[in-house]
């Protein structure tokens, strides 16, 4: 059995600092969004060939949208690194931990690495649906 590899990357919508006041809100959107894809697109394509693992980038709030993504896919296992430290998880909370409650499947998480290798990209979310 070959598992299927879906690469998974949700862009927060918030914008902070001065961008608004340089550029038009949309383009500002269009242009973290496009910078995302790039990078989305390049992750691990040696391991995992885009031709047979789809990648896919959504916007909003990254926990909901990777429990929903992986019902509607049916995955059968959520892969995603943790980011924050215990004091920050105690009092906000985390990605991970929300899909660690609210996810219908497994969800296998590790501490995130210093540096990632191969491709150096911030984009490591990940699932998988076994076929």
């Amino acid at each position: 059995m070959r598992a299927k590899v879906t690469l998974l990357h949700v862009l927060e919508v918030s914008v902070s600092g001065f961008a608004p006041l340089a550029r038009p809100m949309p383009e500002i959107k269009e242009n973290r969004e496009q910078l995302a894809q790039e990078k989305l697109n390049s992750f691990l394509s040696r391991e995992f060939p885009p031709q047979q693992n789809p990648r896919i980038l959504l916007t909003g709030d990254p926990a909901a949208r990777i429990v929903e993504m992986a019902r509607e896919q049916e995955f059968n296992l959520i892969i995603m690194p943790t980011h924050a430290g215990v004091f920050r998880r105690t009092l906000l909370g985390s990605t991970t931990a929300k899909v660690l409650n609210d996810a219908d499947c497994p969800v296998l998480t590790t501490q995130r690495a210093e540096t990632t290798s191969p491709g150096s990209s911030s984009i490591a979310n990940g699932s998988a649906r076994l076929d």
